[in-house]
């Protein structure tokens, strides 16, 4: 995902922010009793830890695959600046990444056989009635890999808008 820097300023002092920001959402702690597997109720959950902030709405359907907000907030004159940017936590971009790369390693070579097996009339694979698996199988396995990110962040799409509407009125914070 493209990465969009995004700044806010907030009148506000950097440990007036950091505090507000602690209690408006609920810190991320992981619970096995809860549809969205988090404690609380707050519809913004995160982690402020000194300068560094990361933000996400709350979906009671767990995706990964939801932008969230990782930022940085400094000191200056009047007040906070806030840089930060929209994207995957890093543990599921290494994911998917080995995701992709052992799809690659199963799918490939099934459909590249499947396909010499059907022109040269060879039977690589089996008997002839699998060879709708390597046809079809194969492809949508590594479709799945491709498109899996793509579809969590459709379903996401709203939350980067509600984290950016969070901040400008919790904040008291302008987008520029």
């Amino acid at each position: 995902m493209a990465r969009k820097m995004i700044v806010l300023r907030s009148a506000l002092s950097l440990e007036m922010v950091a505090e507000t920001l602690r209690r408006e959402m609920d810190e991320e702690r992981w619970t096995l009793f809860s549809l969205s597997g988090l404690k609380g109720n707050r519809s913004v959950v995160g982690k402020v830890d000194g300068e560094q902030v990361r933000l996400r709405k709350r979906v009671h359907l767990h995706n990964d695959f939801a932008g969230q907000f990782f930022g940085r907030m400094t000191a200056e004159a009047g007040g906070t600046r806030i840089e930060g940017y929209f994207d995957f936590p890093r543990r599921i971009r290494y994911f998917m990444w080995g995701w992709l790369a052992v799809s690659m390693v199963i799918a490939i070579p099934i459909f590249a056989v499947t396909i010499s097996d059907l022109v040269h009339g060879t039977h690589w694979m089996g008997p002839r009635s699998g060879d709708w698996v390597g046809l079809v199988v194969a492809p949508a396995f590594l479709a799945y890999a491709l498109l899996l990110p793509r579809v969590g962040r459709w379903f996401g799409r709203g939350g980067e808008r509600y984290i950016l509407h969070f901040m400008e009125t919790t904040l008291a914070a302008r987008v520029e």
